[in-house]
């Protein structure tokens, strides 16, 4: 098997370069490096210092190989084009410049579907003109991606507007876009992360490991968490102490032949918890799933 473990901020509380919780920057990539993955995602542009040259010596210092990033935004809002073109921009060209070849789409939640995350018989979908509206957005940031000479993929993601299994059947149907599949946030959705894995084979460009308490997921039913709540009650937890198989998540990605980065990420609250000691679990139990094998 070739996958390339990595991980990223995401797993020390990132998803926002403006949260006024995270955690310093530089704090994560010293621990990233503590764990002794090789790769690291970028996280939200704005988050890491954007100068090239910066980064490269950050990563080059620390022996760290850039896997990529992502754009987290209002990709269902058209009138966010220019602000949205813009950012991708600027991550594309810190990617780029950094030896990164993955872009990572996700669409973030609005309150709407926030409010019915995990929830597929509850969660309104969009109506054929904004549904198209997005594709064409989407379209437009993956774009750019390829004018810096990267690989545009698709996060379907718990709260957005692509999480369910029919949104991603429709995502794929409706484009030639390929797909970063996130263990976790596929199993969130009700949908068997083993099951996506095969559905979509030749359509992967990436993989996040991720898994979740099923017992909070439980609750998502009966209290109607948000999304944001579940992250709150600690619904992500390191790999191998949810509900996720790894064993047969790698076996599948072995089975099909996939051939790149998976990214160790575990959401949380921006600096809540104990994200090195966690990230460290998961690494481990993958690592021996991975010598079972």
């Amino acid at each position: 098997m070739t996958i390339k473990l990595a991980t990223g901020p995401v797993t020390w509380g990132v998803d926002f370069a403006d949260t006024p919780t995270n955690p310093p920057w530089l704090q994560v990539l010293n621990e990233i490096a503590e764990s002794g993955l090789p790769a690291m995602e970028l996280g939200p542009v704005g988050y890491l210092p954007e100068d090239p040259d910066t980064v490269r010596e950050l990563l080059a210092e620390r022996n760290l190989l850039s896997a990529g990033s992502f754009v987290f935004d209002d990709l269902h809002d058209p009138e966010a084009r220019e602000r949205l073109i813009d950012i991708t921009n600027r991550a594309c060209r810190l990617i780029a410049a950094s030896g990164g070849t993955i872009l990572s789409l996700i669409d973030k939640p609005d309150d709407v579907r926030v409010a019915t995350a995990g929830r597929p018989n509850a969660a309104p979908r969009l109506d054929d003109v904004r549904w198209q509206a997005m594709l064409d957005q989407i379209r437009a940031l993956a774009d750019v991606a390829r004018q810096h000479g990267l690989r545009p993929v698709v996060h379907p993601h718990a709260g957005g507007y692509i999480e369910f299994e029919d949104e991603i059947e429709r995502l794929v149907g409706d484009t030639d876009l390929d797909l970063c599949l996130d263990t976790g946030h596929l199993a969130y959705a009700r949908v068997d992360p083993v099951a996506a894995l095969q559905r979509y084979a030749d359509r992967l460009g990436h993989v996040h490991f991720k898994d979740l308490r099923s017992d909070v997921l439980a609750r998502i039913d009966v209290e109607y968490l948000t999304f944001w709540e579940a992250i709150n009650a600690d619904i992500f937890c390191p790999v191998g102490e949810g509900m996720v198989d790894i064993a047969a998540v790698l076996d599948t990605l072995d089975g099909i032949g996939y051939n790149g980065f998976a990214t160790i990420e575990q959401d949380r609250v921006p600096g809540g918890g104990a994200p090195l000691e966690d990230l460290r679990k998961s690494v481990s139990v993958i690592e021996n799933a991975r010598s079972l094998r």
